[in-house]
């Protein structure tokens, strides 16, 4: 390598050499020629200067010849002055060539004659004034013209002095230049001859270089094979510490595989200290160059064991000289290594635990010595281990000296171990300890000494203080919260049952106008909804005092099911969502359990599903996940998903905390106490299920909960009135039926009618809907309305058998007109039924449809005994399968939207809208017909038979005031009625 340095550093000397030589070269001919061409032209200009001293001679010659000839006595004026101009150029030119001797002497020659030739032209013109003809002898007399001759000789000898000296100066640059580009020539070859001498011998170093290079690395490889086969370890890493190669006895001695050590730092088995101390000392080899270094240190394995090795690391470098990695040999030298510093070893580690042990520890000997006290018991006891260690109690002037002796002597007559609790004050602050003292024995069971350890349980201590006080203070909060609760249920639940109820008569009566009807509906809507906040609020509160007890009676999922789900899609339908269910027909129908707690689950899942979401479907599934038949157990799955404004997965665990929403804007927008969830999550954990939601934000969520059941192995039952368990028949048991209907009472009378004799039922109330549910699952029956608004029942039947779709279709319309049966029937419908309907024909015309046979079923309802003899309800009594807490429910729904009907109806005569009018009478004919007012349902006929055709319009608002008093003045009948129910 030095030879291969100092060749190219004789190399680039010479380069330099040879430079410099081209340089001072070009140097020299620049300066040479600089100085020839400022030569020239002082030259050219003396010689311009001499010849105009000639020609100014002449011109004075010429002057006075002029004035001679032409008989004059005067000269030009511009000719007076050449004498003097002469002179004055003769000496500028003298003064420029001092160096040059032959031109000096050939300029003073010059100087002779041109002043013998002024003074002879002096002469002549002097003459000429008094004598003119001797001054044209003089004139043209010899002198005058040798004079000239030899101004003349004299001029042209300076010039050929001057040019033979600049031919000269020529010449002599001419000529150094040729030497100069000679010796440039001689120097160039002999640079070229080293270069290329030194070049032959750079190649044959690199040649040598590389072959030694090879032999290297064929060493490096047997020491490689070598050291793979011996117990040593040897690696490679770059010079910040990643290992790039490993041996495989790695795995033997730190437990990592070579090919999980590539990639990973050195410093994964060193602890903090000696990372530190090993950094600096390979970096400082580093800078240092020293080839080889070695080191012993611990290192901690892979299963955290230390281990004692020596590493011998030595530098590679790399070819731009620096340092590439290091190559290091590492020897395990753990035995050797402990077995000579075992002793020492042990005693470090033993007093390091013993000094650092978070208890007091002292050892005392027989004679009652302290032979050994721990830092934690010299800071407890403000005392130096020098004071303590080696002297007894008797010796030792503190005040815990007299406190722990007794149990030393304590110790020493029983051989037993002693406690006792103490507390100790150290700068204010108070230490709750445990000390433990106990005899000391060797290996023949002799006592040799006393041990003592005092633990501090402060924390524990004041643990326990605190969980008392909580304890406390929480059951003095629960004591008041319970109170609390009580006072607000009975506090609230009071006024609000008034507003409602009052609110109940104030729309009996019928004086109010249509605004006011809709202000007291308003009134009634918050003041319920009000209830539900005070029942959540309630409920959770039960809950979380552990109130709350769970039901495990028989009960049918279909039907609780069916009864959660049927307000929520008539909810949805409101707001234009689509709403799908579908139950696994694995699920048994009849289980054990808390039905109203499902019932409330299901309810909130599915109500906060449809708050949340402004367009597109919501959808729920029932499965089947697990059962156990031995033990008659089985788990179901609920699944509630929706296309809403969905949640971040940061706020997953959010929403299922108390009084929590994902946004703080939410309750603005969307109304609530942020208790749904929360209940929700906490019932099914009482019942030992699990709940879990999967949404991200803007793209819907999906809830799921699981929740056990027991299969209920008895016969088929249900409850009566009085909460006896009973058998029931149940003519469309299994049957699947999708309700098309746009009413919301006609769509509660049809549901609670089929679902009262077994029937799985859907209701949509458009015939959008209708299309979308048959895509979404098949029935065995549809039940579908003509008159809707958008899409009617024609169209959507229509378009049903366009699918390809065969379902048995009744129509069912409380239309009266003349062929109308046959219009269903030709629009792809098999069947037709009015409205209002008997169940026992609806029954038969679906099991005929079905094909199957047609059971007896009894026709007498609580409507012929309960009626009041002004009303008939016998209509709704058959609907609802005599069931009075049905009836109740869909009379009071009728006394909510009637009177909001009355006042659609009378916008639309005010403003002439007949075509929405008709709808409106078509539903208010059969809603006032189910509230037992048959004359009101007959007048509301005429007014959709009339709008519809738009004939007798000016009398439709007096028939439609008609109505209105027959309804308020039998309204409080049917208060009356509901009251009974």
């Amino acid at each position: 390598m030095k030879k291969i340095v100092n060749t190219v550093l004789v190399l680039v000397l010479v380069v330099f050499m040879a430079l410099a030589g081209f340089v001072y070269y070009a140097w020299i001919v620049q300066k040479r020629s600089k100085s020839a061409s400022e030569l020239m032209v002082q030259t050219n200009a003396m010689i311009d200067r001499v010849r105009s001293i000639a020609m100014m001679d002449n011109s004075y010659t010429n002057a006075i010849r002029d004035m001679l000839i032409m008989d004059k006595t005067t000269m030009p004026a511009s000719s007076y002055g050449l004498p003097d101009s002469m002179k004055n150029t003769l000496k500028n030119i003298r003064d420029n060539s001092e160096n040059d001797t032959a031109s000096q002497k050939i300029l003073a020659s010059l100087e002779t004659v041109m002043l013998e030739k002024i003074a002879y032209n002096n002469e002549i013109f002097t003459t000429a004034a008094t004598r003119p003809a001797l001054a044209k002898q003089l004139i043209t007399a010899e002198k005058g013209h040798d004079l000239r001759i030899n101004l003349m000789k004299l001029v042209t000898e300076y010039l050929g002095e001057n040019r033979r000296k600049l031919v000269a100066r020529v010449d002599n640059d001419n000529l150094y230049t040729w030497y100069s580009f000679l010796t440039t020539i001689i120097i160039s070859f002999f640079t070229l001859i080293l270069l290329l001498g030194e070049s032959r011998y750079i190649y044959r170093l690199f040649l040598k270089l590389k072959l030694r290079t090879n032999r290297l690395y064929k060493r490096e490889q047997s020491f490689m094979r070598l050291a793979e086969e011996t117990e040593l370890i040897l690696f490679k890493s770059q010079v910040d510490g990643i290992f790039t190669s490993v041996s495989k006895r790695a795995a033997e001695m730190t437990g990592y595989t070579a090919t999980e050590l590539i990639g990973k730092h050195y410093s994964l088995f060193l602890d903090e200290d000696t990372h530190r101390r090993l950094e600096e000392f390979y970096m400082n080899q580093v800078k240092t160059g020293d080839d080889y270094t070695f080191q012993e240190f611990e290192i901690i394995t892979r299963s955290g064991t230390k281990k004692w090795v020596e590493q011998m690391a030595a530098l590679i470098y790399g070819e731009d000289g620096r340092v590439k990695e290091f190559q290091c040999i590492v020897r395990d030298i753990d035995r050797e290594k402990r077995n000579d510093d075992q002793p020492m070893y042990l005693q470090q580690r033993l007093d390091a635990i013993l000094d650092y042990m978070p208890s007091m520890m002292f050892i005392k000997d027989m004679p009652g010595k302290y032979l050994l006290v721990n830092n934690r018991f010299t800071e407890m006891m403000g005392v130096a281990k020098k004071d303590v260690i080696g002297k007894t109690d008797a010796e030792l002037p503190y005040d815990w000296v007299a406190r722990y002796a007794p149990l030393d002597q304590e110790v020493l007559a029983t051989k037993a171990r002693v406690k006792a609790e103490d507390i100790i004050t150290v700068n204010g602050i108070e230490y709750h300890f445990l000390i433990t003292k106990f005899p000391l024995r060797n290996a023949d069971g002799e006592m040799i000494g006393i041990c003592g350890i005092g633990q501090d349980f402060t924390e524990k201590a004041n643990y326990i203080k605190a969980v008392e006080n909580a304890n406390a203070l929480a059951q003095e909060a629960i004591n008041a919260q319970e109170m609390f609760l009580a006072n607000m249920s009975h506090e609230i639940r009071t006024p609000m049952n008034g507003i409602i109820g009052m609110t109940n008569l104030l729309m009996q009566q019928h004086q109010l106008t249509p605004s006011q009807l809709e202000y007291t509906g308003a009134i009634k809507t918050s003041a319920s909804h009000l209830l539900v906040i005070i029942n959540e609020i309630l409920d959770f509160s039960k809950i979380k005092a552990g109130k709350l007890h769970l039901q495990h009676e028989p009960f049918d999922v279909y039907e609780v099911i069916d009864n959660a789900l049927f307000p929520l899609k008539l909810q949805a339908q409101q707001k234009g969502l689509s709403f799908f269910d579908e139950i696994d027909s694995a699920v048994p129908t009849y289980l054990l359990g808390d039905e109203i707690r499902l019932n409330q689950i299901l309810t909130n899942l599915v109500e906060n599903a449809i708050k949340f979401t402004h367009h597109g479907k919501v959808m729920m599934k029932v499965s089947l996940v697990e059962e156990n038949k031995a033990a008659a157990t089985l788990k179901l799955g609920f699944e509630i998903k929706d296309t809403g404004i969905g949640i971040a997965p940061e706020q997953h665990d959010l929403i299922f905390k108390s009084f929590s929403q994902t946004h703080t804007d939410n309750a603005r927008k969307f109304g609530g106490t942020g208790l749904g969830l929360a209940i929700s999550k906490e019932l099914i954990e009482l019942q030992h299920g699990s709940i879990h939601v999967d949404s991200q934000l803007d793209e819907g969520a999906c809830f799921y909960f699981e929740l056990p059941f027991t299969r209920n192995k008895g016969e088929i039952i249900n409850k009566d009135e009085k909460g006896n368990l009973i058998h029931i028949d149940k003519p469309l048991h299994g049957k699947t039926i999708l309700v098309v209907e746009d009413n919301e009472i006609n769509q509660q009378v049809v549901f609670h009618t089929l679902r009262n004799a077994g029937a799985r039922t859907d209701v949509v109330n458009s015939g959008k809907g209708g299309l979308e549910m048959v895509d979404y699952k098949s029935y065995d029956c549809i039940i579908m309305d003509i008159q809707m608004p958008g899409m009617d029942g024609y169209q959507t039947t229509q378009a049903i058998r366009q699918k390809g779709i065969q379902t048995y279709i009744i129509a069912m319309t409380a239309s009266a007109m003349k062929g109308e049966k046959e219009r269903c029937i030709e629009a792809g419908m098999n069947d037709y039924i009015s409205k209002p309907f008997e169940r026992e024909d609806l029954f038969h015309k679906i099991l005929k449809g079905l094909g199957e046979g047609v059971p007896e079923v009894s026709t007498k309802t609580a409507a012929e005994t309960t009626a009041p003899s002004a009303l008939n309800f016998s209509t709704v009594y058959k609907m609802m399968s005599g069931e009075k807490e049905h009836v109740k429910i869909l009379l009071e729904d009728l006394l909510d939207s009637i009177p909001k009907k009355f006042s659609e109806m009378n916008t639309l005569v005010d403003e002439q809208d007949w075509q929405p009018l008709y709808m409106l009478a078509h539903q208010m004919k059969f809603n006032l017909n189910v509230a037992g007012l048959q004359q009101a349902s007959n007048v509301a006929y005429t007014i959709e038979r009339d709008a519809r055709l738009e004939e007798n319009l000016d009398t439709i608002l007096p028939r439609l005031t008609e109505i209105m008093q027959i309804y308020y003045k039998h309204a409080h009948l049917i208060k009356e009625h509901i009251d009974q129910c």
